[in-house]
């Protein structure tokens, strides 16, 4: 096949490895985590490349969620607040509940959830990026 006809961007479609192992996440705490992974563009290679960050949380049940650390309103970073126990954006005033609802502020959906891949020993996330500003959850990219 012609090299112009060839996907030539790849890295990135397969669940990422996350550096930390399912035992060391606690019941109802998050615990933020960098993605990264090697992609290849045309016929360059890059290594540990980042593609965001996510926030794994594991529900007192048992399973492990993981949600993106990216605002829904704008594109913003989230961040934990420990004291509130709950996700909130600086920026713009929105906070999230812990399973990822929208509480309050002009967030127009809630924390974007991404696909944990769990085996023996090994966790990871389907990483996506989501349209912001819209109440529907649509990939982009």
């Amino acid at each position: 096949m012609h090299p112009l006809r060839r996907k030539t961007v790849t890295g990135g479609e397969e669940p990422v490895r996350v550096p930390i192992a399912a035992a060391e996440i606690p019941a109802g705490r998050p615990v933020r985590v960098e993605l990264f992974t090697d992609r290849t563009d045309g016929w360059t290679h890059f290594e540990r490349v980042k593609l965001g960050a996510a926030f794994l949380i594991r529900d007192p049940s048992g399973p492990i969620r993981a949600f993106s650390a990216v605002c829904p309103h704008l594109g913003c970073t989230v961040e934990w607040d420990p004291r509130a126990e709950r996700f909130e954006c600086p920026c713009h005033q929105s906070g999230f509940a812990p399973d990822g609802r929208c509480l309050y502020g002009p967030a127009p959906r809630g924390l974007d959830e991404l696909e944990v891949v769990a085996t023996a020993g090994d966790l990871r996330i389907r990483y996506r990026r989501f349209r912001v500003a819209s109440r529907l959850k649509e990939p982009i990219g």
